[in-house]
């Protein structure tokens, strides 16, 4: 009876707990409709009564609402609602030691570029006698860089050299080559990337896709070449993004083997494709002709996920041996595709596997083939034309006979 009642008690808090999570989510989306349709001038009146009537409300979901209403193109709004949680902070005070509500609110300032409420911000936390740390500099930094105030930035840089709680980090570094890359500035780039190998960090996977991409958007291929190399070298997996800029790099020096190259790269890094890559890749992996090349991308990209791509280089493939009549590998190749379950993508591919079988006279290959693939895939005029001319050729009458026989079953007279 005590484990029955025990269960009990069990199951009515698993279901008071999903109902008071159901009724935040309400909450929420009703007081954002209101942000929404109430005028500027009542939207801090809004929060403040959000607040009071759920007292237990937690101290965080403001950020969610100014975040929403950025989305929705609401500037002025999420200001607001910034300003507002400012006042309350400094209404209620908070611990000395906690600047994150404040490096939270200069964030959303970096997201909307208003570097005149991050500073007011700043100030205030200061005024506080908040510890200021890494956090908040990075934040105010970062808002600065995003309306293009360089000199402001590199001044709070500056001061963070000389303060013991606010110590330069990976994140600081990250920042200035990510708005020197937007600026194209080449030169200012590479100085703060060596910089911030000399203080001792390695760039995060953004910034080498800033750098990266910002290079050869520059025409510096050889700098992008150099940064891909160590980026490589201190083992941090790329973006796709970062594959795209090196596979461009590839093309612009026109690299010989350059897609060989390329996927030696990616299937030694283990490293992932986006469709996008796989679609450039099988293009010039079919525009190239060299059968080890498909054969080794066939390998790297997965069926599922990239199914197009697979059945074009399995057809380029088949298409190779036929062409050079070499039957044992042609009809691998084919029975490999069609294990896989993927079927011909147009009647010229099914064509020159014909044409292969009648140049090599293999007729009971021929039928073979022809047999597997009936009930999977319909033979065009064309198709059929050949094999009639074929078989009459090499005077195979009762297959000829039969062939016409589908021909007409099948429309063509």
């Amino acid at each position: 009876m005590a484990v029955a009642a025990a269960r009990c008690r069990l199951w009515r808090g698993m279901r008071t707990a999903a109902a008071a999570t159901v009724s935040g989510e309400e909450l929420y989306a009703s007081l954002l409709s209101r942000l929404v349709a109430e005028p500027e001038c009542r939207v801090k009146a809004t929060m403040e009564e959000a607040t009071s009537s759920v007292p237990h409300r937690d101290d965080a979901f403001w950020e969610p609402l100014a975040a929403a209403l950025l989305r929705a193109s609401y500037p002025a709004k999420a200001h607001l609602v910034l300003e507002w949680k400012l006042e309350k902070l400094l209404k209620e005070g908070v611990n000395s030691y906690n600047c994150e509500p404040y490096s939270i609110i200069i964030r959303f300032c970096g997201e909307t570029r208003n570097a005149a409420l991050a500073m007011r911000v700043f100030e205030c936390a200061e005024a506080q006698g908040i510890q200021l740390n890494t956090s908040i500099f990075n934040a105010l930094i970062n808002t600065f860089l995003s309306v293009g105030d360089l000199l402001a930035a590199v001044t709070l840089y500056e001061t963070m050299e000389g303060i013991e709680d606010s110590k330069l980090d990976r994140a600081t570094y990250d920042a200035f080559i990510y708005a020197f890359s937007r600026l194209r500035s080449g030169d200012a780039m590479m100085n703060w990337y060596l910089a911030a190998k000399n203080a001792g960090f390695i760039p995060g996977t953004q910034a080498f896709e800033s750098l990266i991409v910002g290079f050869i958007l520059l025409n510096k291929l050889d700098d992008a070449e150099l940064v891909f190399g160590e980026m490589v070298s201190f083992e941090t997996k790329p973006t796709c993004t970062i594959l795209e800029a090196k596979l461009e790099v590839l093309y612009r020096t026109e690299e010989v083997n350059r897609v060989r190259s390329f996927i030696k790269l990616v299937s030694d890094g283990n490293w992932e494709l986006n469709k996008a890559l796989v679609d450039r890749l099988t293009r010039l992996c079919l525009d190239g002709g060299e059968i080890d090349v498909m054969e080794q991308l066939l390998a790297l990209i997965q069926k599922e996920a990239h199914f197009s791509s697979v059945t074009q280089l399995h057809c380029g493939i088949i298409r190779f041996y036929a062409s050079a009549d070499l039957l044992s590998d042609m009809e691998h190749a084919i029975g490999r595709m069609l294990d896989d379950g993927m079927m011909f993508l147009c009647p010229e591919d099914v064509e020159a596997i014909i044409c292969s079988y009648f140049r090599h006279r293999a007729f009971d290959r021929l039928e073979i083939f022809l047999n597997r693939i009936r009930s999977l895939y319909m033979l065009t005029r064309s198709s059929y034309d050949i094999l009639v001319a074929g078989f009459r050729r090499f005077d195979l009458h009762q297959t000829l006979e039969a062939t016409i026989k589908d021909m007409r079953e099948a429309g063509f007279a």
